[in-house]
Protein backbone atom coordinates (compact mmCIF):
# COMPACT_ATOMS: atom_id res chain seq x y z
CA UNK A 1 0.00 0.00 0.00
CA UNK A 2 1.48 3.70 -1.26
CA UNK A 3 0.29 6.41 0.54
CA UNK A 4 0.45 9.55 -2.16
CA UNK A 5 3.16 12.00 -1.13
CA UNK A 6 3.25 16.05 -1.03
CA UNK A 7 -0.65 16.26 -0.97
CA UNK A 8 -1.02 18.70 1.89
CA UNK A 9 -4.44 19.20 2.34
CA UNK A 10 -4.50 21.18 5.66
CA UNK A 11 -2.88 24.07 3.65
CA UNK A 12 -5.92 24.82 1.31
CA UNK A 13 -8.14 25.15 4.69
CA UNK A 14 -7.81 28.69 4.05
CA UNK A 15 -9.64 28.46 0.46
CA UNK A 16 -12.85 27.19 1.76
CA UNK A 17 -15.61 29.55 2.03
CA UNK A 18 -18.16 29.30 4.97
CA UNK A 19 -21.08 30.78 5.94
CA UNK A 20 -24.14 30.16 8.75
CA UNK A 21 -27.57 28.83 8.11
CA UNK A 22 -30.93 30.44 9.29
CA UNK A 23 -30.48 28.05 12.42
CA UNK A 24 -26.86 29.66 12.53
CA UNK A 25 -25.33 25.78 11.76
CA UNK A 26 -22.11 25.73 9.56
CA UNK A 27 -22.20 25.57 5.94
CA UNK A 28 -19.09 25.24 3.50
CA UNK A 29 -19.50 26.05 0.15
CA UNK A 30 -19.10 23.90 -2.80
CA UNK A 31 -17.97 25.06 -5.92
CA UNK A 32 -19.05 21.74 -8.22
CA UNK A 33 -22.57 21.80 -6.84
CA UNK A 34 -22.83 25.36 -6.45
CA UNK A 35 -24.41 25.76 -3.04
CA UNK A 36 -23.43 26.01 0.74
CA UNK A 37 -23.41 22.55 2.62
CA UNK A 38 -23.64 21.76 6.14
CA UNK A 39 -19.82 20.77 7.76
CA UNK A 40 -18.88 17.51 9.01
CA UNK A 41 -15.97 16.55 8.85
CA UNK A 42 -15.99 14.06 5.66
CA UNK A 43 -17.33 17.13 3.48
CA UNK A 44 -14.54 18.92 4.88
CA UNK A 45 -12.01 16.94 3.79
CA UNK A 46 -14.68 16.12 0.39
CA UNK A 47 -14.24 20.66 -0.21
CA UNK A 48 -10.12 19.95 0.30
CA UNK A 49 -10.15 17.80 -2.45
CA UNK A 50 -12.67 19.36 -4.81
CA UNK A 51 -10.25 22.97 -4.08
CA UNK A 52 -6.91 20.95 -4.83
CA UNK A 53 -8.69 18.92 -7.80
CA UNK A 54 -9.64 22.68 -8.72
CA UNK A 55 -6.84 25.03 -7.90
CA UNK A 56 -3.55 23.07 -8.05
CA UNK A 57 -4.72 19.94 -11.20
CA UNK A 58 -6.57 22.06 -13.00
CA UNK A 59 -9.64 20.19 -13.63
CA UNK A 60 -12.42 22.12 -14.54
CA UNK A 61 -15.52 21.78 -11.77
CA UNK A 62 -18.01 20.71 -14.90
CA UNK A 63 -15.45 17.40 -14.85
CA UNK A 64 -16.08 16.71 -11.07
CA UNK A 65 -19.39 14.80 -9.80
CA UNK A 66 -20.91 15.06 -6.28
CA UNK A 67 -22.46 12.75 -4.14
CA UNK A 68 -24.45 11.09 -7.01
CA UNK A 69 -26.95 7.97 -6.16
CA UNK A 70 -26.52 4.61 -8.14
CA UNK A 71 -27.56 1.04 -7.50
CA UNK A 72 -25.61 -1.68 -6.64
CA UNK A 73 -28.14 -5.54 -6.29
CA UNK A 74 -30.99 -2.96 -6.18
CA UNK A 75 -29.43 -1.33 -2.89
CA UNK A 76 -29.25 2.48 -2.99
CA UNK A 77 -25.69 3.84 -2.94
CA UNK A 78 -23.97 7.20 -3.09
CA UNK A 79 -20.09 7.62 -4.61
CA UNK A 80 -18.64 10.60 -3.21
CA UNK A 81 -17.07 12.29 -5.89
CA UNK A 82 -16.02 11.04 -9.70
CA UNK A 83 -13.54 12.85 -12.26
CA UNK A 84 -14.57 12.46 -15.77
CA UNK A 85 -12.38 13.40 -18.34
CA UNK A 86 -13.05 15.72 -21.10
CA UNK A 87 -14.52 12.70 -23.30
CA UNK A 88 -16.93 12.30 -20.56
CA UNK A 89 -15.34 9.12 -19.52
CA UNK A 90 -15.01 8.76 -15.87
CA UNK A 91 -11.19 8.53 -14.86
CA UNK A 92 -11.35 9.00 -10.78
CA UNK A 93 -14.14 7.40 -7.84
CA UNK A 94 -13.15 9.05 -4.80
CA UNK A 95 -14.15 7.72 -1.27
CA UNK A 96 -13.60 10.08 1.53
CA UNK A 97 -13.63 9.61 5.75
CA UNK A 98 -13.83 11.66 8.25
CA UNK A 99 -9.84 12.97 9.71
CA UNK A 100 -10.30 10.90 12.61
CA UNK A 101 -11.11 7.45 10.46
CA UNK A 102 -8.92 5.21 9.85
CA UNK A 103 -8.08 4.01 6.43
CA UNK A 104 -8.60 -0.15 6.56
CA UNK A 105 -9.39 -2.83 4.61
CA UNK A 106 -13.34 -1.69 4.99
CA UNK A 107 -12.97 1.66 3.00
CA UNK A 108 -11.05 -0.31 0.18
CA UNK A 109 -13.27 -3.08 -0.03
CA UNK A 110 -16.39 -0.22 -0.39
CA UNK A 111 -14.55 1.70 -3.38
CA UNK A 112 -13.61 -1.98 -5.10
CA UNK A 113 -17.79 -2.76 -4.67
CA UNK A 114 -18.42 0.73 -6.06
CA UNK A 115 -16.21 0.70 -8.46
CA UNK A 116 -17.24 -2.88 -9.96
CA UNK A 117 -20.27 -1.37 -10.91
CA UNK A 118 -19.18 1.97 -11.61
CA UNK A 119 -15.89 0.41 -13.48
CA UNK A 120 -13.78 3.81 -13.33
CA UNK A 121 -9.70 3.61 -14.20
CA UNK A 122 -8.03 4.55 -10.91
CA UNK A 123 -9.79 5.09 -7.52
CA UNK A 124 -8.78 7.49 -4.29
CA UNK A 125 -9.41 6.79 -0.75
CA UNK A 126 -8.60 9.92 1.25
CA UNK A 127 -8.93 10.44 5.16
CA UNK A 128 -7.53 14.09 5.26
CA UNK A 129 -4.07 12.89 5.64
CA UNK A 130 -4.13 9.11 4.09
CA UNK A 131 -4.49 9.56 0.22
CA UNK A 132 -4.38 6.16 -1.45
CA UNK A 133 -4.76 5.78 -5.29
CA UNK A 134 -4.60 2.42 -7.09
CA UNK A 135 -6.44 0.65 -9.98
CA UNK A 136 -8.07 -2.27 -9.49
CA UNK A 137 -6.65 -5.12 -11.11
CA UNK A 138 -9.49 -7.88 -12.43
CA UNK A 139 -6.66 -10.42 -13.06
CA UNK A 140 -4.51 -10.51 -10.39
CA UNK A 141 -8.39 -10.05 -8.18
CA UNK A 142 -6.05 -6.88 -6.47
CA UNK A 143 -5.03 -3.15 -5.76
CA UNK A 144 -1.88 -1.60 -8.39
CA UNK A 145 -1.10 1.10 -6.07
CA UNK A 146 0.00 4.60 -7.56
CA UNK A 147 2.29 6.85 -6.61
CA UNK A 148 0.73 9.86 -8.17
CA UNK A 149 -2.84 10.45 -9.18
CA UNK A 150 -3.48 10.87 -12.45
CA UNK A 151 -3.37 13.63 -15.21
CA UNK A 152 -6.69 15.04 -15.88
CA UNK A 153 -6.28 16.65 -19.44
Amino acid sequence: MISLPGIDLLSLQSSLKYSRDHKGQLQVLDPVRKKFIKTNPEEIVRQLWITYFINIMKVNPKLISVERLFNINGMPRRFDLVIFEKSTHPILLAEFKAPGIKIQQAVFDQIAQYNMKLQIPYSLVSNGSEHYCFQIDDEVKGFVWQNELPLFK
